[in-house]
C-alpha cells in the first residue's frame, strides 16, 4: 500500500514541498496527497492523488479510508525547530524525510492542457512581468487584513510608474485579490484580466510564471511559482518580518528592509535592482 502525506498551511509552502518530490517518488514511485490545496497537484505526474484536507472526527468511515495506506505521514516544520529560524524550510523538510541533496527551488508540473488552451492570449501580452505586492493569507473576505504580519508592499504603484518610465512597452499583470488593495493603473490585475476570463487564478499563473520575463513580489506564493527551478527565472524579491534564509531563494535578488515587521523600501532602490538583472 502507498503512504499519504498530509501537507497544510498556504500556497507557497505548498509549491515548496514540490522541492522534495523527486526524491520521494525514488522511494515511494507515485504520491499520495492531502493537502490544504489539492488543485496544486492535480497535474502533477508523480501524484498518484490530491485530495482536501480534512480529517473528520475519526467515526468507522475514516478508518476504512486510512486503512487505504502504509503510513499517514505528516512532517511539518511548523511543528517543529524550524520556527527558530535558523534553517531554510526545504533543508529542514528534507532533514525530517531524511532526504540528502534537496535543492531548494520549487519543482511543481503545470496543468499542460491549460497551458496549450492559454498559449495565443499568452504571446498576444509580449514581454511581461509578473508583481505582487500584497497577500499571503489565501483568502477573499470583506475584512482583509491589510497589514498582513509585515509582509504587504504599499508603494507598489510608485513602483509599477517607474518601471514603465524605464520600460514602456512592458507589460506589468498584477497577482492578487480584488479586495487585497486598490486597483494600480497601467497594470493588469489578476482577476480582471483586461476584462477577458482568460487568466483567472493562482494555477493559471503557474503557467504565466513559466512565460513571464521576471517579477517582483513579497515573500509570498508569487515568489515561489517563479522560482521553479525548470523555468529559470530570477526577480526581485521585498523582506519585512519574514527572512530569506527561510523562505527564499540565493538565485533572486533579496531586498531586506532596515525596518522591522514592515517591507520599507525605496521604490527606487527596487527599479534600480530589477534593472540590473538579464532577462
Amino acid at each position: 500500500m502507498p503512504n499519504l502525506h498530509i501537507l497544510d498551511g498556504g500556497v507557497g509552502k505548498h509549491l515548496q514541498f514540490t522541492a522534495l518530490f523527486d526524491h520521494l517518488i525514488k522511494k515511494e514511485n507515485k504520491l499520495c496527497l492531502m493537502s490544504s490545496w489539492p488543485e496544486l497537484f492535480k497535474h502533477d505526474s508523480r501524484v498518484a492523488s490530491s485530495t482536501l484536507f480534512n480529517i473528520m472526527p475519526l467515526h468507522d468511515n475514516s478508518h476504512t479510508y486510512f486503512k487505504n495506506y502504509d503510513n499517514i505521514i505528516h512532517k511539518d516544520p511548523y511543528l517543529d525547530n524550524f520556527v527558530k529560524g535558523e534553517t531554510h524550510l526545504v533543508d529542514f523538510w528534507a532533514k525530517m524525510y531524511g532526504l540528502e541533496n534537496v535543492s531548494r527551488e520549487p519543482n511543481f508540473q503545470v496543468n499542460t492542457k491549460r497551458e496549450k488552451f492559454l498559449q495565443d492570449d499568452i504571446l498576444k501580452l509580449g514581454k511581461f512581468i509578473l508583481v505582487q505586492f500584497t497577500g499571503g493569507q489565501g483568502v477573499k473576505s470583506n475584512d482583509y487584513d491589510d497589514h498582513n504580519a509585515g509582509r504587504n508592499y504599499k508603494d507598489g504603484q510608485e513602483v509599477v510608474n517607474l518601471l514603465k518610465e524605464a520600460l514602456p512597452g512592458l507589460n506589468i499583470i498584477v497577482f492578487g485579490h480584488d479586495n487585497e488593495q486598490e486597483p494600480l493603473v497601467n497594470t493588469t490585475a489578476f482577476n480582471n484580466f483586461g476584462g477577458s476570463p482568460k487568466f483567472v487564478d493562482k494555477l493559471d499563473f503557474m503557467i504565466l510564471a513559466r512565460h513571464c520575463v521576471s517579477f517582483i513580489c513579497i515573500d509570498s506564493s508569487l515568489q515561489h511559482m517563479c522560482s521553479n527551478r525548470i523555468f529559470n527565472k530570477t526577480g526581485v524579491v521585498l523582506w519585512g518580518t519574514s527572512k530569506p534564509s527561510m523562505f527564499g531563494y540565493k538565485k533572486n535578488i533579496n531586498l531586506i528592509s532596515d525596518y522591522p515587521y514592515c517591507v520599507q523600501i525605496k521604490p527606487q532602490d527596487v527599479v534600480d535592482n530589477f534593472l540590473k538583472m538579464r532577462m
